[in-house]
């Protein structure tokens, strides 16, 4: 078994990459790849650190989960086999855009009548619920009965839901264009080309276009993209099925993975997803540069 999309805290993730090298092992994984969010820096640092490397006893294979776009949509890529020290990694000030995100908010709030505490909204790396704006909106607007019947009316979420019902979502009232800091998908595949790893769009059925297959096939016919991820913990059976008969269609690769963030997704584990995934070493086997695995 194998997890080719997994978090540490050098992005989003709670784990350090010592935690996650140990929960791969105790799991049995024979690959994983740590796919930070437009970060390399857990490969640095078991580059620097070798004894840090002998706690997994399986193979890794250097990758990295990129922000780009597509159709004024916030999507991601997965790198996967890069040379990690040449990945030409666009990098934005998230930190700034998540406060810009949240200015904006408050004005479409106070448009809409939602409920809110003002001081209630702000961006803290280390609280869960305040993770990103989308977590801290969500979880603010959820608090009050009064907001029910508005959520209802443009579109229900929950506090992990937000960011693609809504903020990525061009058609919502909240919806943030993101593209002004990040590069295009082209410019993306490009990037990891050059970096000589394979591009791999992620969890394709999760962003908000209103007809995801004709998207989703789009980018394979036109795009210099080289596989979907086919097995994702939040696919349905049929989704699962519609990627892999995608990929066959364009002679395009497979991948896989649970998206685990530790506690910062409590309900995805390692290798498994919320139990309901397994991704198999033969999926990838078309693929797989024995040579580029540490």
């Amino acid at each position: 078994m194998i997890d080719l999309h997994t978090h540490t805290n050098h992005s989003d993730g709670t784990d350090s990459v010592e935690e996650l090298l140990l929960n791969a092992e105790k799991k049995k994984l024979e690959i994983i790849s740590i796919t930070d969010h437009d970060s390399v820096d857990a490969y640095y640092e078991l580059e620097n650190n070798p004894n840090l490397r002998k706690l997994f006893s399986g193979k890794i294979l250097p990758g990295c989960e990129m922000k780009t776009h597509y159709k004024k949509v916030p999507i991601e890529v997965l790198a996967y086999g890069i040379d990690y020290k040449k990945l030409n990694i666009h990098k934005a000030d998230i930190d700034k855009m998540q406060i810009d995100v949240l200015e904006k908010y408050k004005v479409i709030c106070d448009e809409l009548g939602l409920k809110y505490d003002k001081e209630e909204l702000y961006v803290d790396k280390n609280n869960p619920k305040k993770q990103w704006a989308s977590f801290s909106l969500a979880n603010e607007l959820l608090k009050y009965e009064e907001n029910k019947e508005i959520i209802k009316e443009i579109g229900d979420f929950i506090p992990t839901t937000f960011y693609r019902v809504h903020q990525s979502n061009i058609n919502s009232p909240f919806y943030y264009d993101e593209t002004v800091a990040s590069i295009d998908l082209n410019e993306t595949i490009k990037r990891i080309h050059e970096a000589g790893g394979l591009a791999f769009l992620a969890h394709g059925f999760v962003y908000p276009y209103e007809n995801k297959i004709e998207v989703l096939d789009e980018i394979l016919k036109t795009t210099e993209i080289d596989g979907l991820e086919c097995v994702y913990t939040l696919f349905s059976k049929e989704e699962t099925k519609i990627a892999f008969d995608l990929c066959k269609k364009y002679n395009k690769y497979f991948s896989g993975g649970s998206d685990y963030h530790a506690k910062n997704k409590p309900t995805v584990e390692l290798g498994i997803g919320e139990s309901n995934i397994i991704v198999t070493k033969d999926i990838i086997k078309e693929w797989l540069d024995e040579s580029k695995l540490m």
